[in-house]
């Protein structure tokens, strides 16, 4: 932001990707404006480490940033609090805490792995009147709505990977992609199938899409 006006936008798109405070930096300059004296928005702490990008505090005193206002501190290891210590030392202005709240909301599944070291599970379950999730009748059919049935595909698309067990399989033949709202990849899925039950013309093994099929020689799930 600089007199008042927002000049450019970044986010980090994926893996290996420019960060955030990169691809705003960037695309400033490709829309012709000073970035010198400008004040940085930034969702999380910003990195002082080199890792697939360069520091992302470098990239800000490069850019001349004046003013540095941070939503949520990065609890990575590598991270917490050096960044905002880097572009204090260097005479840069940080706030910290605006919209803290919702950032941790936006920002849950990549705050929860850095604390727990461990992946972000949702769990996802329609039930019936009597609370059954399956009433074992003879034909598998789904009982909830469309606008739930979206909700589902919106969900999907913010996964990583979808876990079932073998009897969703082996009951629903289910594709398990996102197909009802628009989304850059699938998601992987993943099949608990200790006992090879699964048949080989389920479509999670036949429609080209990944799927990770865990069978006897599974050993558990802390390599997911």
């Amino acid at each position: 932001v600089k007199n008042n006006k927002i000049i450019a936008e970044g986010w980090h798109d994926h893996l290996g990707g420019l960060h955030a405070e990169q691809m705003a930096i960037h695309d400033a300059e490709e829309n012709g404006h000073n970035t010198n004296g400008a004040i940085a928005y930034i969702t999380l702490e910003p990195c002082n480490h080199f890792g697939r990008t360069p520091p992302c505090t470098e990239a800000l005193l490069w850019a001349g940033i004046s003013k540095v206002i941070i939503a949520h501190g990065d609890p990575n290891p590598l991270v917490r609090g050096n960044g905002i210590a880097v572009l204090e030392e260097a005479g840069i202005e940080v706030e910290s805490g605006l919209l803290e709240k919702e950032a941790s909301l936006q920002m849950r599944e990549f705050l929860h792995w850095c604390e727990n070291r461990r992946p972000y599970v949702t769990v996802k379950v329609a039930t019936d009147s009597t609370g059954s999730v399956d009433d074992l009748s003879s034909e598998s059919k789904r009982f909830t709505s469309e606008e739930c049935l979206r909700k589902v595909h919106e969900l999907r698309k913010d996964c990583c990977a979808i876990l079932v067990g073998a009897n969703t399989v082996i009951r629903d033949d289910p594709s398990l992609t996102v197909r009802l709202v628009q989304a850059n990849k699938q998601p992987l899925r993943i099949v608990i199938d200790p006992n090879n039950r699964i048949p080989e013309s389920s479509k999670l093994l036949n429609d080209g899409n990944a799927t990770r099929h865990l069978t006897s020689d599974f050993r558990g799930l802390g390599s997911l």
